[in-house]
């Protein structure tokens, strides 16, 4: 019993941290057509996969599709 309670605080902190975490993937579609694109970051999550993953979101978006989902 004293575990769990030490353990719910625990994963309610971490559950609000993963929260706030920045967007690692994002699916981008085409209105028009129904066509969809996808842009992630990759495994080594480092300044410069951010960066890439920002410039593919929005040549994406300079190509007409709008963000579909972010997560």
């Amino acid at each position: 019993m004293v575990r769990l309670i030490y353990l719910l605080p625990l994963l309610l902190v971490l559950g609000c941290a993963s929260m706030t975490s920045k967007h690692s993937r994002t699916v981008l579609i085409d209105r028009n057509t129904g066509e969809t694109k996808e842009c992630t970051v990759r495994m080594a999550r480092t300044v410069i996969a951010y960066e890439e993953y920002d410039t593919c979101v929005k040549a994406f978006e300079e190509q007409g599709y709008t963000i579909w989902s972010q997560y």
